[in-house]
């Protein structure tokens, strides 16, 4: 960013201004990290697509090209697939449901402070209590039916460790194999996002 930077300024333009990537067809993880290396924020949406596979960019809002400040939002629109499901599209949208859920907690918790009465507060705070029990019961059967969905198919772009962890967790059945899964998961996730950097990193 820094050589981007420099040349809007031997060239003098307004070095506040980048042109923005294009990254149609791109993989998400792929799309996101170009973005956030050339300034930008990321939004995602989604849309059900029968020619783009899923988790592949349909399309982005500015559009490639263009000149935007540095720091603004660019809007990638990710593919669902035809609407038939599919490991990644049930995945992120379990992980979705899960993060709503816990902002969700998080404003209703900041909420309890603004209240002064200690009775009042402790009634608050015991539904919520009770409230983000049953979110994390809905969270796990959630995992639960993701893991007897999948175990045992093969899962192209998963690695190993992750689809033995959904094999293990539709064996068990248990909250600890549930967690397990997920957080074998979200680090592949994890670990494609920076290799994709490492990527980037080395072609510029």
């Amino acid at each position: 960013m820094l050589l981007l930077l420099q040349q809007n300024l031997l060239l003098g333009d307004d070095p506040s201004l980048v042109n923005v990537p294009d990254v149609v067809g791109q993989t998400q993880a792929a799309g996101t990290v170009t973005l956030t290396g050339d300034g930008f924020v990321v939004a995602v949406a989604t849309a059900n697509s029968s020619s783009v596979p899923a988790g592949t960019i349909i399309s982005q809002s500015p559009t490639a090209g263009s000149s935007e400040l540095l720091g603004s939002t660019v809007t990638i629109t990710v593919s669902l697939g035809d609407g038939g499901g599919g490991w990644w599209p049930d995945w992120h949208h379990a992980k979705g449901q899960r993060d709503k859920k816990k902002r969700e907690q998080e404003e209703r918790e900041a909420e309890a402070k603004l209240i002064q009465d200690d009775l009042d507060r402790n009634i608050y705070l015991a539904q919520r209590k009770l409230e983000a029990e049953e979110a994390e019961r809905t969270d796990l059967a959630r995992l639960q039916n993701l893991a007897d969905t999948y175990a045992g198919q093969r899962l192209d772009g998963l690695p190993k460790s992750a689809r033995v962890a959904i094999l293990n967790a539709q064996d068990a059945r248990t909250r600890n194999s549930l967690e397990q899964m997920r957080r074998v998961i979200e680090q592949s996730e994890d670990e494609e996002m920076f290799a994709l950097q490492v990527a980037l990193l080395l072609v510029n």
